[in-house]
């Protein structure tokens, strides 16, 4: 089923939340630092005068005459692309007058006549057009939250740049308390203007734009914009940032310092990793080459897989293989209260084919059963309360195996201790387990095990599990009271159109070094089934780019059992 090929294979990711995703697993591995106060503390201090993001882009009219981009652009070209690209960007070009705030799908869905509507949304959204098509470069900086500073360079004809001067400047005019001041040395072309952003509390900031050569560099910021005049001096100096040759896009992130200077509220660990990321093309396949840069040792060492190949079945449409989860397994709240002596170290997930919901999970655990004896409980408790408000079924205690079952719409899920030659398994499905007449994956196991230093590794064919993932996002929220995901949305119509055009997906994580982690994936566009998902769900957020569509739109609950209906009233 997949390509054994021992070639090296890359890894895309369009955005810092699917790294987000990649690296929890493994962020609770870090342990402390031994070494004493004084090198955490000279660390720190390097880390807060780096940028939290830097990002060059070589934008589209360059990417789309690139042998290398083929396969990329025969996605990107689709008519239902072009709708979701233009969506997004409207949805974009509203956000920063929080339009879109709502809770429940919007009643207009014509974004397009909303920006016409909005005249500071009007200006903004033929720039993001621009930042699309043309090469750009952005940084963002800052030490404390809401104290953040950002700097784009983007090279474009006279023009456009002229259109950027003028809109921009009505952009930020129309904020709050805005003032026009003139720009130091008066040498260059452009502006100046104070404002007070939106906020708890409101913050006074100044943006600033000027053109140097083919570039016009735009700043944002509270106070001094080092960003700015960093990133305006290597303008003037010929190049804003190192180019890769053959690089589509070049990105170097620390996610926790980002959410916290931009103040996203986000939670995230100290041991949260910096990414490295550079993405290019073979002409079939979407490349990247990555790095997880960790500034503590990740306590956990590489172990021999133990895979449950008796379970494992073709044909199959994905497979994955994790490990060095056991400390952070550890830390989570829900299994620290099971009180057990242990957590799994690896995790095995597998879907077979024809039916979406021949999924499966299994972890080796020396005492799985001992541990399902208090793990079925527990799940019975947390979840059957929830589960009877949405009268969804409930977790119950199997009549025919020592685990528990979920009698659940459609699906019946179960968690189960199972004991194989290989060992005793922690074993979780969407329906009950069903091995085919097929053989184990032979070539997808050979490939894991021949491969030195990994602790991820994912193949799948990505346009079945496109369908698949389908058909269990909708479920998810009718289970759990989410509106769905209507079939005309924009979002929903690109994930059947582009799945036809998706080929196989490779990924693979290695740990090379005690602090960092080197990530390879090819794939058409970058992105698994899955990812598309939740890319998809991003995009058609009522609140974008905030939230998911899921977790936002909530339907009524229930009326309680025995309430009375209110009867129909006809006409009169």
């Amino acid at each position: 089923m997949f390509s054994t090929s021992s070639r090296a294979m890359c890894v895309k990711n369009l955005g810092p939340k699917a790294v987000a995703l990649l690296c929890l697993p493994l962020i609770a591995g870090c342990g402390k630092n031994e070494s004493g106060n004084s090198s955490s503390s000279s660390n720190q201090k390097h880390a807060e005068n780096e940028p939290v993001l830097s990002l060059r882009w070589i934008g589209m009219k360059r990417l789309s005459a690139e042998p290398s981009a083929a396969g990329f652009m025969r996605v990107w070209r689709l008519p239902e692309s072009e709708r979701l690209k233009a969506q997004t960007l409207d949805k974009l070009a509203l956000a920063p007058w929080h339009i879109l705030d709502t809770n429940s799908s919007p009643a207009v869905t014509n974004f397009a006549a909303l920006v016409k509507q909005n005249h500071g949304a009007a200006l903004l959204r033929p720039l993001l057009d621009d930042l699309v098509q043309n090469e750009c470069y952005v940084e963002v900086r800052g030490a404390q939250p809401g104290a953040s500073q950002l700097a784009l360079a983007i090279r474009m004809d006279p023009a456009r740049a002229g259109a950027w001067q003028s809109n921009l400047a009505g952009v930020f005019s129309s904020f709050s308390g805005a003032r026009t001041v003139a720009p130091p040395g008066g040498t260059n072309a452009g502006w100046q203007i104070q404002f007070t952003s939106a906020g708890a509390p409101p913050t006074a900031r100044q943006a600033q734009l000027t053109r140097a050569g083919e570039w016009t560099v735009l700043g944002v910021g509270t106070g001094q914009n080092a960003a700015f005049s960093g990133l305006l001096g290597r303008v003037q100096g010929g190049q804003p940032a190192t180019a890769v040759a053959n690089d589509w896009l070049q990105t170097v992130f620390d996610l926790r310092r980002l959410a916290q200077t931009l103040d996203w509220g986000w939670d995230l660990p100290e041991e949260w990793p910096k990414a490295v990321l550079n993405f290019t093309g073979d002409s079939t396949n979407t490349l990247m080459t990555g790095q997880l840069i960790f500034a503590k040792p990740l306590q956990f060492e590489i172990e021999k897989w133990n895979i449950p190949t008796n379970l494992i079945r073709e044909p199959l449409h994905g497979f994955t293989a994790a490990q060095g989860l056991q400390r952070w397994i550890s830390s989570v709240p829900f299994w620290k209260g099971l009180n057990v002596s242990s957590a799994p170290n690896q995790i095995f997930t597998w879907s077979q084919s024809p039916s979406p919901f021949l999924g499966y999970a299994a972890s080796p655990m020396a005492d799985a059963k001992n541990v399902m004896a208090k793990l079925g409980p527990k799940i019975m408790d947390s979840m059957n309360p929830t589960l009877a408000a949405n009268r969804s079924g409930k977790w119950e205690h199997a009549t025919n195996f020592d685990g528990i079952v979920w009698r659940a719409p459609v699906i019946t899920p179960f968690v189960d201790s199972i004991t194989l030659p290989e060992g005793r398994f922690l074993c979780v499905g969407l329906a009950p387990l069903g091995l085919t007449n097929g053989l184990p994956p032979a070539g997808t196991i050979k490939d894991l095990v021949t491969h030195t230093n990994v602790i991820y590794f994912d193949r799948e064919v990505t346009g079945p599990r496109i369908e698949a993932w389908m058909f269990l996002s909708q479920l998810s929220r009718i289970i759990f009271r989410r509106g769905q995901m209507t079939s005309d949305a924009c979002a929903t119509a690109w994930l059947r159109s582009a799945g036809l055009l998706l080929g196989a997906s490779r990924t693979t994580i290695t740990k090379s070094n005690a602090t960092t982690l080197y990530i390879n994936r090819a794939s058409t566009i970058g992105l698994t089934g899955l990812e598309l998902h939740l890319l998809g769900d991003w995009l058609e957020s009522p609140q974008f780019p905030r939230g998911l569509h899921s977790t936002i739109v909530k339907l009524p609950a229930f009326p309680a059992r025995g309430t009375a209906i209110a009867p129909v009233k006809g006409p009169h």
